[in-house]
């Protein structure tokens, strides 16, 4: 069994691939990781500019701690082929595939990159993030997990105005009320198929940071474990709503502690710890939450 390799996120921050500063500066943000886009961000006439830079930045992402991710354009745009003959290289961990109406371009674009890492040489396996962003590909998000194992993440966007809405028809509003259902079906197809990123987001107004905040943990509550972010400034909101925070780490710690002292005086799978019932299903949960909090350099 494959497990996806690609480092965990709290925030993925959008970047336009044209923008050579903006591309070149990434790694000075607080995001833990990258989305460079050469899809919506881009106009048609910039999109081998586009392609050139993002191809030149790669080779100094090699060592680079934050994850790195390109949005290419569909499969079916005529684009497609020539965003990976650029951008598969060392320096990037992921490439994520938008508007998906079935497993089938996910498919295509597993065959793609194994031919250019074959033939370049490059022993990292590139993965892939999964954007449904379309009625048919909602309904099948299960099947677009699991169409191949370069699949490291599915995002459940929640962004006003943006394909998804258009997709789906529905009214969008600041409580979220008509985009439950879709979230929590990407987040039960998605830890169906094994997935542990399961990313949503991004929120559309910059200047808005109580929104933000809002749509965020209303994500991290349904499950999601990241965010994406279409502005530097929402980094460091979304990574602290998203990061165990230190009185959780405390609790798991403290229950791991008990039930193993009363494993060992009495033998005894489950216990009564701070007034509740402990037994083998939440030393799992803990012992999940204190994994996820070293990922992030949160636990000695």
């Amino acid at each position: 069994l494959y497990v996806p390799s690609m480092k965990p996120v709290r925030s993925l921050l959008y970047i336009p691939a044209n923008r050579r500063e903006w591309v070149e500066s990434a790694p000075e943000n607080a995001a833990d990781g990258y989305i460079f886009d050469l899809e919506d961000a881009v106009p048609l006439d910039e999109k081998e500019h586009a392609r050139e830079v993002l191809a030149e930045a790669l080779a100094a992402f090699v060592d680079e701690e934050s994850a790195i991710t390109a949005r290419i354009n569909p499969p079916d745009t005529g684009l497609f082929e020539a965003d990976l003959e650029a951008i598969v290289r060392p320096g990037l961990d992921a490439v994520v595939v938008p508007k998906l109406p079935s497993p089938t371009e996910l498919e295509r674009t597993d065959h793609v990159l194994s031919y250019l890492e074959s033939v370049r040489g490059i022993d990292d396996r590139i993965e892939i993030i999964a954007l449904p962003e379309t009625a048919q590909g909602f309904r099948r998000c299960y099947d677009l997990c699991t169409a191949s194992e370069r699949v490291a993440a599915i995002v459940g966007g929640t962004s006003k105005g943006a394909d998804i809405q258009r997709a789906l028809g529905f009214e969008w509003t600041p409580g979220g009320k008509e985009k439950r259902h879709m979230l929590s079906k990407v987040v039960m197809d998605g830890r169906a198929a094994g997935l542990e990123q399961l990313i949503s987001g991004p929120w559309h107004d910059v200047e808005d940071i109580k929104g933000l905040q809002r749509e965020a943990r209303i994500a991290h509550q349904l499950g999601y474990t990241g965010y994406q972010i279409i502005h530097p400034s929402h980094a460091e909101p979304v990574n602290e709503i998203f990061r165990p925070d230190r009185a959780e780490i405390e609790r798991c710690r403290s229950l791991l502690d008990a039930i193993e002292d009363a494993q060992s005086a009495a033998g005894r799978g489950a216990i009564r710890h701070e007034g509740e019932m402990i037994d083998i299903a939440h030393i799992r949960r803990a012992e999940d939450i204190l994994e996820r909090a070293r990922a992030f350099d949160l636990l000695d």
